[in-house]
């Protein structure tokens, strides 16, 4: 059973783990968000779930190192290349070959605010939450699902400190029921589309480690609400 200094570590890594890839695949890259993801803390973030048994997640960890290398070694040309990359994966104004929409991988449609975004949507409601640009931006884009992701971390993270067993407990179902039934559900193709529109990119990088990272935040939720039976 994890003790309470490993229950927090967890809870803030996972934290700032769903904030890196939400703002990578939400803003444009600046040298402040390169210099945030390319940090030690990023790396102690991600250390934290290395004892999953995950091949896919050492191998995006090992990917992202080699992104930090190449941005260390000229950090003005991979901030530009960076930029150039978003409006290639992330902007357009040419159809993208990896849509950043839950909507468009369940249907295979490129229709945005269908059904599976207004399923998303209830969820967000569910938590009294709703986009900032909403009703302007479909609310399956992968970053506003992340974004919620963040929300709900950073709230159960304060339950904890709160010792509102209740909430906290609550909280973390909703967060793995959501996982399960909207960013699990596609997060695996929209990166490997990323993989192949932009192969060696950080957007590339990232969409795969984000893809690992999901299904390994799964197990720790599980342990996190196993760990709490009974308080």
């Amino acid at each position: 059973m994890m003790d309470d200094i490993t229950i927090k570590t967890a809870l803030v890594a996972r934290t700032y783990l769903y904030r890196i890839f939400q703002m990578t695949l939400g803003d444009d890259p600046t040298e402040e968000l390169l210099s945030t993801m390319f940090s030690d803390t990023t790396e102690e973030a991600l250390d934290c779930f290395g004892g999953a048994e995950s091949d896919v997640y050492a191998r995006a960890c090992a990917d992202l190192g080699q992104c930090r290398a190449a941005y260390e070694q000229d950090r003005a040309s991979y901030l530009e290349a960076a930029k150039r990359d978003y409006m290639h994966v992330l902007v357009g104004p040419h159809e993208l070959k990896a849509p950043p929409w839950e909507c468009v991988y369940l249907t295979n449609e490129r229709v945005l605010f269908q059904e599976a975004t207004l399923k998303v949507r209830e969820a967000y409601r569910g938590e009294n939450m709703l986009p900032s640009q909403y009703p302007h931006v479909s609310d399956d884009h992968i970053a506003i699902e992340l974004d919620f992701m963040v929300k709900l971390s950073e709230k159960v993270q304060a339950a904890f400190e709160a010792g509102d067993t209740a909430e906290y407990r609550r909280l973390l179902k909703a967060q793995r029921t959501f996982l399960t039934e909207h960013p699990l559900a596609w997060i695996d193709r929209y990166a490997a589309d990323l993989g192949e529109d932009a192969p060696g990119s950080l957007y590339s990088c990232i969409g795969m480690l984000c893809a690992a990272f999901l299904p390994i935040d799964v197990e720790v939720i599980g342990e996190l609400l196993e760990g709490s039976e009974g308080e």
